[in-house]
């Protein structure tokens, strides 16, 4: 009885019994796939089950190294290791055997007779030592264009091959290519979910997992580690200024020259913007880590060359040693970067390690700004106000609103205590609308009632100066009828020196409000700068009015800083005023506003009124 014989193709047709077993191959294979074996499992699986269905074979799949120069073996379980060593590193050629001439041209090779085939001429010394006969490949492809590897069936008899073995041979191959382009795509979903895309290091997610493992290998060794996360001082700038292009490439740079500065006890990741982790094991040694802060830091001082750019940046530094200072992922993460903070703190271009003092500093500035919020609505701000006094005549001539916070557990806050955090936590708007309002409302009742007037002086933070806010204040200015040339606008020197600030002040002016740098001379304006700047006052930084009878060199400042007030038609403002021989000194000295506790320390309204007579 003749076999029923199936046609697949036209230059194929196999048997009945053998359609079944390339059908059982295929569908075996592909639960394999299914069930999450190990492709390289699944791979030598296959290898096997073909030299089973033709005798006397070896079979082997080889594909592209990374590079995607050359070939080396990756299943092949029945060829000698001797054999697969001379194999790695096949270049594809049209004399590079079956497998490498399968992969140059695209196209199966079946060589009946490797002694005297011209593709095998380069290879005899390999034929002679394994005594290969016949080989024939198949191209692996995962996409049509282009051969990705190969799978090969070789005896060490000479034969040609069947129609059933092409066709094992070209299923085989199909199913190494449906194989191998699951596995690429799994190490490409990988790659995205623990791989930073821009600089290639370990991301979050990753750092996470690889902490949280060293620490159990320090548990168990008895050893330390260390967190390390740094943050890129004045990155932000370049960012704004140059745009994200040229900061990916800055980023990029960093990332490198971090990777340089390491070894193989620390793991580099970037945790997301300019933000970036290490993890610093030494499970054999006493835990040392200043070196490495010192080799970090002076990456730091080199110019970033990119893109015929060349930026300076500075890093700081937060650290958290394990057990010490936490023993779980979490808690060493959020303890490094709790230090990283006290290091900007601190200047930046530090690193600062983790102590419990910080933690308790956090938690207390979590506590404030969880309470500010609930102190708007219940009213706990109040607002002081400290007088400014001629100097020459003692008569009260303008008035600063201060912010005070009535807590009702904790008593009055200073604003030193909550300013800041409130201009960290974005709550600074808020609170600063209420303050411009509360403060005009306040100065409208007085002089609607006969009170002669007098200028009102209030702070504006560099995170109010915005254009959504100056119109905020423009409303209310218009909506109360206030008579905006009795308002005054005290920004510090460091924000004058902003050019967005600059815009939004010069919109105050426009409006008739004057502008008052205060804190003069503890920041980094020039003369060149002063006289473009819209002052009407400046305001001499207590600082300097301290020591001022005792020092010279605080003499010599405060003479320099109103003799250059005065050449540019500005009004001279002391703050910190507190014995009359300071008083008397400003006074010979031609200060025209003096303000501190000689004369008024900040008080209530209510009190504030029993000094209006002075007006």
């Amino acid at each position: 009885m003749t076999p029923h014989v199936i046609s697949l193709s036209p230059e194929y047709s196999v048997t009945t019994e053998q359609a079944e077993k390339l059908l059982r191959l295929q569908r075996e294979t592909l639960e394999q796939v299914a069930l999450g074996v190990d492709y390289r499992e699944i791979l030598d699986s296959l290898c096997k089950t073909a030299e089973q269905m033709v005798s006397d074979s070896l079979a082997s799949i080889m594909v592209y190294d990374d590079t995607g120069s050359f070939l080396t073996v990756l299943a092949a379980p029945s060829i000698p290791p001797v054999a697969i060593e001379v194999l790695n590193g096949l270049v594809p050629s049209e004399h590079a055997g079956s497998c490498g001439t399968a992969v140059h041209s695209n196209q199966p090779q079946y060589v009946t007779d490797t002694r005297t085939d011209r593709r095998w001429c380069d290879l005899q010394s390999f034929v002679d030592s394994f005594s290969i006969g016949a080989c024939w490949s198949c191209p692996i492809k995962i996409k049509k264009d282009k051969a990705m590897g190969s799978f090969a069936l070789s005896s060490f008899e000479k034969r040609a091959p069947s129609a059933f073995y092409k066709q094992l041979l070209e299923i085989s191959a199909h199913i190494a290519g449906i194989i191998l382009k699951r596995q690429q795509e799994e190490q490409s979903f990988q790659k995205l979910a623990y791989y930073d895309a821009l600089t290639g290091l370990a991301n979050r997610t990753s750092f996470n997992s690889q902490l949280s493992l060293a620490i159990e290998r320090a548990v168990a060794q008895n050893s330390q580690l260390a967190v390390f996360i740094l943050d890129l001082d004045g990155f932000k700038d370049i960012n704004d200024a140059q745009g994200r292009n040229i900061g990916d490439m800055v980023l990029k740079w960093v990332a490198a020259k971090l990777q340089s500065a390491l070894t193989e006890a620390h793991i580099l990741a970037r945790l997301g913007g300019d933000e970036f982790a290490i993890l610093v094991k030494y499970p054999d040694k006493p835990l040392t880590i200043e070196p490495l802060v010192s080799r970090i830091l002076a990456l730091f001082k080199q110019k970033i060359p990119v893109a015929q750019h060349e930026f300076s940046l500075s890093t700081s530094i937060g650290i958290s040693v394990f057990p010490d200072d936490g023993q779980s992922a979490q808690n060493l993460l959020r303890n490094a970067d709790t230090a990283l903070h006290e290091a900007k703190k601190s200047g930046r271009n530090c690193a600062k390690s983790y102590n419990e003092k910080l933690t308790h500093l956090v938690r207390r500035k979590m506590d404030l700004m969880t309470d500010m919020r609930a102190a708007l609505i219940n009213a706990d701000f109040i607002l002081y106000y400290q007088p400014q006094f001629c100097q020459k005549t003692n008569k009260l001539l303008a008035i600063e609103a201060l912010v005070r916070w009535q807590h009702p557990e904790k008593g009055l806050i200073p604003p030193n205590d909550f300013i800041p955090i409130a201009e960290q936590s974005g709550f600074i708007n808020e609170l600063g609308l209420w303050i411009f309002t509360e403060a005009c409302q306040q100065c409208k009742k007085w002089w609607d009632s006969g009170v002669p007037y007098f200028s009102l002086a209030i702070n504006l933070s560099v995170k109010q100066l915005n254009a959504e806010n100056m119109q905020k204040f423009e409303d209310i200015l218009i909506g109360m009828n206030f008579p905006v040339q009795n308002l005054e606008i005290e920004v510090t020197e460091s924000l004058v020196m902003h050019q967005e600030s600059l815009h939004e002040l010069k919109k105050l002016e426009a409006m008739g409000i004057r502008i008052s740098m205060d804190d003069f001379g503890t920041g980094h304006s020039s003369l060149a700068q002063l006289k473009n700047l819209p002052l009407s006052k400046l305001k001499i930084d207590r600082s300097f009015i301290k020591d001022l009878t005792n020092n010279e060199n605080d003499k010599v400042i405060v003479k320099t800083i109103i003799a250059m007030g005065r050449s540019f038609g500005l009004k001279i403002v002391a703050e910190g005023v507190e014995t009359v021989e300071q008083q008397e000194f400003l006074v010979e000295q031609g200060c025209d506003l003096i303000q501190g506790y000689l004369l008024s320390r900040p008080i209530p309204p209510e009190e504030l009124e029993n000094l209006f007579d002075q007006l």
